[in-house]
């Protein structure tokens, strides 16, 4: 099992490189809204460059994982490859964990390029327990939105509306969290939303605040949604 969990890991990380867009959305992206936000407003005020830096660390998280893994999804449903997928010999969740392993060496990467950033233009340093949080949060992150993006894709896969779920989903989640500024200390009702989603409780891992029991219920439900609706889906071909 470790053997094909490794290979498909090898396989889904030399896949995401041949697509530019892709790469450009995950890579470049996050560092351009880094410098554009971070020189607007990170010399005024000192402590907003890591809170910054976690907020598009975050974004990432929340971006790469459930437009990244979805996307694969569809594509194998509207080539019939999914239904094999059922006879694998070995079991479904394998073959999606490698996907998301795979997402984490990516978003390692560019949160490396992030913090070079962040030293090179703001002259902050990045710490050894800033990484370590850095680290649970992507493991913690992708594992949570890559399966609720499998969740989502399975959820609107027949009818082909799930692209436009997942953009309800992420921006929903997006714009009532504390990715670019405290949302809670402007607006209780935006602030209590964001509370009960899940990225502010991956900020919190990231910026060092700890975690909660509603990650755990977001750590559970996006995996056990994503087996009931892979197990019930119907194929016409």
């Amino acid at each position: 099992m470790i053997k094909i969990l490794i290979q498909s890991i090898y396989y889904q990380f030399l896949m995401f490189f041949r697509i530019k867009q892709a790469v450009f959305f995950t890579i470049f992206f996050p560092i351009f809204l880094f410098i554009v936000f971070g020189s607007t407003w990170g010399t005024d005020f000192d402590d907003y460059i890591p809170f910054l830096l976690s907020g598009i660390i975050g974004m990432t998280i929340a971006s790469d994982g459930l437009f990244a893994v979805g996307p694969v999804v569809k594509q194998y449903y509207s080539t019939g490859l999914i239904k094999y997928l059922r006879k694998l010999p070995f079991n479904i969740l394998i073959h999606f964990s490698g996907l998301i392993i795979s997402r984490f060496a990516v978003v390692f990467l560019t949160i490396s390029c992030l913090c070079l950033t962040s030293f090179l233009l703001f002259g902050y340093t990045v710490s050894l327990t800033e990484c370590m949080d850095y680290l649970f949060g992507i493991l913690s992150g992708l594992f949570v939105f890559s399966f609720l993006g499998l969740a989502v894709a399975f959820s609107g896969i027949r009818n082909k509306a799930d692209n436009g779920i997942v953009n309800i989903v992420y921006f929903g989640i997006l714009f009532t969290s504390n990715a670019f500024y405290p949302v809670d200390e402007y607006n209780d009702i935006i602030g209590t939303i964001g509370h009960v989603l899940p990225l502010n409780h991956i900020l919190s891992i990231l910026r060092g605040e700890g975690t909660s029991l509603i990650l755990l219920l977001w750590v559970i439900f996006p995996i056990m949604l994503f087996l009931f609706l892979f197990k019930n889906i119907k194929f016409n071909r």
